[in-house]
């Protein structure tokens, strides 16, 4: 069994101010920042890098990267695929600079007229492109599962399979979803998951719930996490009270301590 010190960390509020939110992860004893390059106020134009970098340094502080979830880079269209690319690759020029590691890209299935195997050929694509840009900005790229009911294990399986380089970031909510269960992922995946989310879910929805507010069996989740993964895990917990937050992470280093 995997025995290692748990590296946590929190996400930054993209409708919030940055240079604040480092610094709330900081005080708050966080390991590193999950740093979600969204609209409005943590776009790729309008963040400061060289006081992010500061407070960084000041706080002891890593960072992973996050790209926008709403990149379309399965669509069936191409000039929006191409749109989506452009916009990742602008992150990966702040995410540089910031000396990120690893970074995220968003599963994205088309909907209608579409089918799965389109799915597949659209992101991959657009995959493919993205993963050697990436490793040009000395970054490895990571693939999220959504909560698209096309996020099955054998889908992902197929993505993975066709791109080697190409490394998984395990959201354990979203693994909730669709009838899944999140160690079946976590069994499957093993050797490809570089990264984790933690939130926790009724089955209903993505619901960002504090852990045990849900109906995920975390003893069972955390036991088969412990025994086969060794990195980092984002606490992505979404509430205007951050005290559940800071409950979360209390209740997940217990519940560790015990499986």
């Amino acid at each position: 069994m995997i025995t290692w010190s748990m590296i946590l960390g929190f996400p930054n509020n993209p409708r919030r101010d940055l240079v604040e939110e480092v610094r709330w992860i900081g005080e708050s004893k966080f390991d590193f920042v999950d740093l979600f390059l969204e609209e409005d106020k943590a776009t790729p134009d309008s963040i400061d890098t060289g006081e992010v970098k500061r407070l960084l340094t000041d706080y002891g502080l890593d960072t992973v990267g996050h790209t926008p979830y709403y990149l379309p880079v399965g669509s069936p269209s191409k000039p929006l695929r191409s749109a989506a690319v452009h916009e990742a690759i602008r992150c990966f020029e702040v995410f540089r600079r910031l000396d990120v590691e690893f970074v995220a890209i968003h599963a994205d299935w088309p909907s209608g007229l579409f089918t799965v195997d389109d799915g597949l050929k659209f992101q991959i694509e657009s995959l493919n492109f993205l993963t050697d840009e990436a490793e040009k900005y000395g970054i490895t790229l990571l693939y999220e599962p959504t909560i698209s009911k096309e996020n099955r294990v054998e889908n992902i399986e197929r993505i993975l399979e066709a791109m080697p380089r190409l490394m998984l970031l395990l959201d354990i909510g979203h693994a909730n979803l669709n009838n899944n269960k999140p160690v079946e992922f976590i069994e499957r995946f093993s050797d490809k998951i570089r990264h984790v989310h933690l939130s926790d879910n009724d089955g209903s929805g993505d619901l960002h719930l504090p852990i045990g507010c849900g109906k995920i069996d975390w003893h069972e989740t955390l036991r088969c996490l412990k025994r086969c993964y060794d990195g980092t895990i984002t606490l992505e917990i979404f509430s205007s009270d951050r005290n559940y937050a800071l409950f979360s992470r209390r209740s997940l280093k217990e519940i560790w301590g015990r499986v």
